[in-house]
């Protein structure tokens, strides 16, 4: 049975493109609360897993923060700064090829593959924190 497209859904992933900072649940929540006070939270968790899974959107993987969330689901890499939790895109290709070389190595049918970048951002590059 085909998912419903609600207005709760497409004000969620406006919202999700609107932000365009790969932010958590918490954040679009903030983002539509005062216009929409009738979305709840759980709604907003509830419509960002499921696109995830089969929709317009898809979760980012950024080791010790939240989920994160980008609106399309176009194959690419991701950032982390290991200090203030910034996620970023990756300008560079993304390799099918390992998606290749593990199924063929351990017999899998490999549907997708992450690889996690973490590093200092260059607003905390400069920080007493890290020094």
């Amino acid at each position: 049975m085909p998912k419903r497209h609600t207005l709760q859904k497409q004000i969620i992933l406006d919202a999700l493109k609107e932000l365009g900072n790969h932010p958590t649940p918490a954040m679009i929540y903030d983002h539509i609360h005062d216009r929409y006070p009738t979305i709840s939270q759980a709604t907003v968790f509830r419509v960002l897993a499921g696109e995830s899974e089969d929709g317009e959107a898809q979760r980012v993987y950024a080791p010790g923060s939240s989920a994160r969330y980008e609106y399309g689901l176009r194959k690419h890499y991701h950032i982390a700064c290991r200090l203030c939790g910034k996620v970023a895109d990756v300008d560079m290709p993304y390799h099918d090829d390992l998606e290749k070389e593990a199924a063929y190595a351990e017999g899998f049918t490999v549907e997708r593959h992450f690889i996690e970048f973490i590093g200092l951002c260059p607003d905390c590059q400069g920080t007493a924190e890290n020094q």
